[in-house]
């Protein structure tokens, strides 16, 4: 009877391991991995440094096309961070590389 107490306290605790929970909507990422501006090329290379009004016009067409709004939160030297929303509500926060186009999420 000991060892069916312990057992299902174990298999208690394994199972609640296996619950996610999700950060991004309705469970899917909200920016991929290392995604990329569509203004430079897949390999993250522009031609040239992209200008502040320009990256911000580059992260607002790309989040536009996914129904989320911008918030720019520091936009200084080669990175921009910003958050992304959604209904007022916080769904990622990423890092724009205005030398190579790419997007990276850090929430």
């Amino acid at each position: 009877m000991k060892y069916l107490y312990v057992l299902l306290i174990i298999l208690a605790l394994l199972s609640g391991s296996w619950c996610s929970a999700y950060a991004w909507r309705y469970g899917k990422p909200v920016t991929p991995y290392g995604d990329f501006c569509p203004r430079c090329t897949k390999y993250g290379s522009c031609k040239t440094i992209m200008t502040h009004e320009d990256a911000v016009k580059a992260m607002t067409d790309y989040y536009h096309e996914k129904g989320l709004n911008v918030e720019l939160e520091n936009k200084g030297g080669r990175f921009i961070r910003a958050k992304i929303k959604e209904d007022n509500s916080v769904i990622d926060i990423i890092i724009f590389d205005r030398r190579t186009g790419r997007v990276r999420s850090i929430y």
